[in-house]
């Protein structure tokens, strides 16, 4: 797809500017300004249907999560290509010092996660599986992946409408409003996906922090259980992200997928006790 040629037609006009950004790892993001109007374009990047995603399912997705999302202005369900409105003086996660930053993501996902779930789930154990089927040379591995994988598939339950990548450039704050934005991966899932999605993707290993995220989503009444339960999934998703990492990898070339793909298989160390200790650990840690 020639992106200018897609914008001209979309738009109609010959008239404006496009500056790629350095946002995204698996797409490509560009400001697009027409006139005095500002957009953001995502722009899926090569082998993309490798990903396994259904832009008609993000489709459905952003109609439900409008009072979440930044402003949608055009999806092109056949490209994969979204346009959105361009919001000034939004910081991402690394970038907020607010003190209650994680309660206040906490409550976007609770928001989120209080919506009508779709049919179609996001399946974190099929697409392990699907994702290692493309790798043809592997350079990660994870300790007892195996035996870890098939007990957790007993506790899992897809119960919520999930986003399934809390990665910290999905999570943007302003002044007067939160956003969580790009909902490509977004189905039915178990919501303990997404908290972990959020600790690990941004690495929230502080005590003090997941609490504060905790005590907003819960309403104050944590399970002490809560925090083993979403470490396993944790190590669950270093397995699930560092398998399409090196996918991608393998594809594309690209550096960033290398580094992911070793990052993830570096972080099993933090889930090497065994289950009974990490419970142990957890609740004396929290006083129990």
């Amino acid at each position: 797809m020639n992106l200018n040629t897609w914008i001209e037609k979309k738009f109609n006009t010959k008239k404006y500017t496009l500056e790629k950004t350095d946002k995204g790892i698996s797409n490509h993001n560009y400001l697009l300004t027409i006139n005095d109007n500002k957009y953001m374009v995502r722009v899926p990047k090569k082998n993309h249907e490798s990903l396994g995603l259904q832009h008609a399912h993000e489709k459905e997705i952003i109609e439900l999560v409008t009072d979440l999302d930044v402003p949608t202005v055009l999806f092109d369900e056949n490209e994969g290509v979204k346009v959105t409105k361009y919001i000034e003086d939004v910081k991402t996660l690394d970038e907020c010092n607010d003190k209650d930053r994680f309660a206040r993501c906490a409550n976007l996902m609770k928001s989120l996660h209080a919506k009508e779930a779709p049919l179609f789930i996001f399946n974190p154990f099929g697409k392990i599986e699907f994702y290692k089927s493309q790798i043809k040379e592997p350079i990660v591995s994870f300790p007892n992946e195996k035996n870890f994988l098939e007990a957790l598939k007993k506790e899992y339950k897809p119960n919520a409408l999930c986003h399934n990548d809390f990665v910290q450039g999905n999570i943007l704050y302003s002044d007067t409003k939160d956003y969580l934005i790009d909902y490509e991966y977004a189905a039915k899932n178990d919501y303990r996906f997404d908290i972990a999605s959020f600790f690990s993707e941004n690495n929230i290993h502080y005590i003090d922090q997941r609490d504060q995220f905790y005590q907003a989503y819960f309403d104050g009444e944590i399970d002490p259980m809560i925090d083993v339960q979403v470490q396993a999934f944790e190590r669950m998703e270093d397995i699930l992200w560092g398998y399409w990492a090196n996918m991608l990898y393998e594809q594309r070339g690209e550096q960033i997928y290398f580094d992911i793909a070793k990052d993830k298989e570096n972080e099993q160390w933090k889930s090497s006790l065994p289950p009974e200790e990490v419970k142990e650990k957890m609740l004396a840690q929290r006083g129990f």
